[in-house]
């Protein structure tokens, strides 16, 4: 129950946030308390650097992306592209398909330094 509400909490502050150290903060505890990282950016983008233990899914195709990975709606996940706007673009499309708990964490260089100091 606890780590629940920490995930929600957790998710309305990224929500509310878009792109600060804070977020950034906020997102790695995520993900380490269990939430899937995916990189909404290009396989190219991706390919010339990433953050560890993302996957990448590119915006587009993300709803189908988790399905084929038979990820469960109500899975804590955190998204980032490489300014916020992709990532924004699919957080949409993951709750208008019944996903509950994907928030958009912004930019991967407002991330990277969070991520590189360990939160």
């Amino acid at each position: 129950m606890f780590r629940a509400m920490v995930v929600f909490l957790a998710s309305a502050l990224l929500s509310a946030c878009g792109g600060s150290s804070d977020t950034g903060k906020l997102a790695f505890s995520a993900v380490q308390n269990g939430a899937l990282l995916v990189d909404v950016r290009t396989a190219e983008e991706f390919a010339t650097g990433h953050l560890p233990g993302a996957i990448n899914i590119p915006h587009g195709e993300i709803v189908q992306g988790l399905a084929a990975l038979d990820v469960a709606p109500s899975a804590d996940i955190v998204l980032y592209c490489r300014s916020g706007n992709r990532s924004g673009m699919a957080t949409a499309s993951l709750t208008g398909a019944g996903f509950t708990k994907a928030v958009n964490a912004g930019a991967y260089s407002a991330l990277k330094p969070v991520w590189d100091l360990g939160g």
